[in-house]
């Protein structure tokens, strides 16, 4: 039989699983570099070259029990990709699961949350090197600049964590915290949809992503991050933004098959 990759070479069933990962590998509207559609194929496939303990939580990330559905089809219509990947974290969360949709452009948070959100309130914690918080761009209302502006019509509460990129107005908004008190914004009782962007690291530790900044937030922010987050309901969270061809080396996809590696074994083991 043909060989599928999965993350961490899981063979873990859906019905089995507690946490289920889909890939959706969209890439509409980019504005500059592209090569999105490859990240979750990439991380998956860089999965293979990294532990499955993890000594920041002492814990070996299987115990979450993984399973991982593959890709959704991208050669359709933009709508219909949207819709499925909506409908899928819908059924993910009404199975009682736990959804992490690999990337793929970060508009897909919007349909992320938008499922979530059938489900009670919701408040988002993104980390991001850009605000996305534009109400349009070249004419799109919803496409990977407007992602964070969209999510926040939908929640109770975005929190926004790594930006060190303003369009102008969106400087003044309340919603950008630092890594050390982002946790004060954060509702204690809403559960969280967290949302990363993998260009909110920098570009010295992830070089291959679509839109690099320079001046992101390094390791152990994220391990601190992770820490904090463990005192509150994370219910599902995507990971986007890989762009594995601006980097031969290869190490920005073992950076994200890290950090779904630590996120899933500080959140749900």
């Amino acid at each position: 039989m043909p060989h599928r990759l999965s993350f961490l070479g899981t063979h873990v069933s859906y019905k089995e699983a507690r946490v289920v990962i889909f890939g959706v590998p969209l890439e509409r509207t980019t504005s500059w570099r592209g090569g999105q559609a490859q990240g979750p194929q990439a991380i998956r496939a860089a999965s293979d070259s990294v532990e499955f303990f993890t000594h920041h939580f002492r814990k070996d990330v299987r115990a979450a029990r993984i399973a991982d559905l593959g890709d959704l089809d991208p050669y359709r219509p933009f709508e219909e990709i949207l819709a499925e990947t909506e409908a899928e974290v819908t059924r993910i969360l009404g199975d009682g699961k736990i959804p992490v949709v690999l990337g793929g452009e970060h508009t897909l948070v919007v349909l992320a949350v938008r499922a979530a959100k059938k489900f009670g309130p919701l408040q988002v914690l993104a980390l991001d090197a850009h605000s996305d918080l534009r109400q349009e761009y070249l004419g799109l209302s919803l496409c990977h600049a407007t992602a964070l502006r969209r999510a926040s019509e939908l929640v109770e509460n975005l929190v926004v964590v790594g930006v060190r990129s303003f369009f102008g107005p969106d400087l003044e908004e309340p919603v950008f915290a630092s890594i050390q008190d982002f946790q004060e914004k954060l509702q204690p009782n809403l559960p969280i949809w967290f949302s990363v962007d993998l260009d909110a690291f920098d570009p010295s530790l992830c070089p291959g992503v679509t839109n690099p900044e320079p001046g992101g937030i390094f390791w152990a922010d994220f391990i601190s991050v992770l820490r904090k987050l463990r005192d509150f309901r994370v219910i599902g969270m995507d990971l986007v933004e890989l762009a594995p061809i601006w980097d031969p080396s290869g190490v920005s996809a073992v950076c994200a098959a890290k950090v779904l590696i630590e996120a899933i074994a500080a959140l749900w083991t």
